[in-house]
């Protein structure tokens, strides 16, 4: 194919234009098109990734697909549940600058002590401290009520999945919104096992891809996998299987 067929072709636009880039999640498999002897090394080096100097604990794929998928929606509102030390959030509000986005980041976290001062300094983002398990009283309904949508909800804590996309799903997602719960690739918390670093979130962990795919069973019409994202680098090729969800 020569360099102006592929520009014409525009591939990327065909693909985002057809009925058939969502599924339901009951038309999806746990499983994933890269093995976990492709993971090993994408885990082991991802606290060298850095965005101004500050750690980004992101998925290598997710670094790719987050541009996109921000520049696609337009996102007035980014909610992130787990902020570490706020460089996701630093980038994620730096992306909404470079496209011109009038949106703002809203990060949850149970500690706030190791946030970096450029995020904690940045205009366009708002940190919460308080425990994601119950988070009416962190973000309550009535403030959730008054943002503007479209929304980017990012579920990326030690948390019961459940609690945290339930009480979002009941107090402000609309259709049209984008909800995305990381690390519900099984591979990354073999690693994590085998690394015996982080026991009580590996325990945790194990199941948010189960406990999250019961939830989207009851939910199914409601909430799709958008293809596009979860399949670019491979069926289910990043860190969040079946799990970049939107809101119908």
């Amino acid at each position: 194919m020569s360099y102006p067929n592929i520009l014409q072709e525009a591939k990327h636009k065909q693909i985002l234009s057809k009925a058939e880039r969502f599924a339901r999640i009951s038309d999806r498999v746990d499983r994933s098109d890269l093995s976990v002897s492709v993971w090993e090394p994408l885990m082991k080096n991802a606290l060298l990734q850095t965005w101004k100097d500050v750690i980004l604990w992101k998925g290598i794929m997710e670094i790719a697909l987050y541009p996109m998928l921000l520049y696609e929606l337009q996102p007035k509102v980014i909610i992130e549940i787990g902020a570490f030390n706020g460089g996701s959030a630093l980038w994620l509000a730096d992306h909404l600058e470079m496209f011109g986005i009038e949106g703002s980041v809203y990060s949850v976290d149970m500690d706030l002590s190791l946030l970096d001062d450029k995020a904690k300094t940045h205009p366009r983002i708002h940190f919460f401290e308080g425990d994601a398990n119950n988070l009416g009283t962190v973000i309550s309904p009535n403030f959730l009520s008054q943002l503007p949508h479209p929304w980017l909800v990012i579920e990326d804590a030690d948390a019961d999945i459940v609690k945290v996309v339930e009480y979002l799903h009941h107090n402000g997602l609309k259709s049209g919104d984008y909800l995305i719960v990381e690390d519900t690739n099984q591979f990354v918390w073999d690693y994590w096992s085998a690394e015996g670093s982080l026991p009580e979130e590996t325990k945790i962990g194990r199941h948010r891809l189960r406990d999250l795919r019961d939830w989207l069973l009851k939910h199914e019409d409601e909430y799709l996998v958008d293809k596009y994202y979860q399949d670019m680098h491979g069926y289910n090729g990043s860190k969040s299987w079946n799990s970049i969800l939107k809101r119908i």
